[in-house]
């Protein structure tokens, strides 16, 4: 299904991103003409989150297939680490939407990265 779809939305000129939480969902993306594959730190079923799963899977995403670390992304020191690892993007959402003021909290994020 997933090569089927990914197919579709290359011949459409879309960029594919495919979504992992572990190394057996990792094998099967890996077969699959994409240009992004998202590392999921979340666990769908108990839904804790550990960047430990996107430190163990980056030495198994080729380098021609751009990188995302997504969930548990909460410092400059975290990106920083992903990053010298491989990682070339990331996905933030929990951490900016348990602040009062979600707008404030990713701009201020995004000044620290500059720095």
């Amino acid at each position: 299904f997933a090569l089927a779809i990914s197919n579709f939305a290359k011949s459409i000129h879309l960029e594919v991103l495919l979504e992992v939480h572990n190394e057996d969902e990792l094998s099967v993306a890996l077969n699959v003409p994409c240009n992004l594959i998202g590392v999921n730190n979340r666990n769908l079923k108990t839904f804790e989150v550990s960047v430990d799963i996107s430190r163990n899977l980056i030495s198994k995403i080729p380098q021609s297939i751009s990188a995302v670390s997504e969930s548990g992304i909460e410092s400059k020191a975290v990106i920083e680490e992903l990053s010298s690892l491989g990682y070339s993007g990331f996905l933030i959402g929990q951490y900016f939407m348990q602040t009062d003021n979600p707008a404030l909290t990713c701009q201020s994020f995004i000044q620290s990265l500059s720095c």
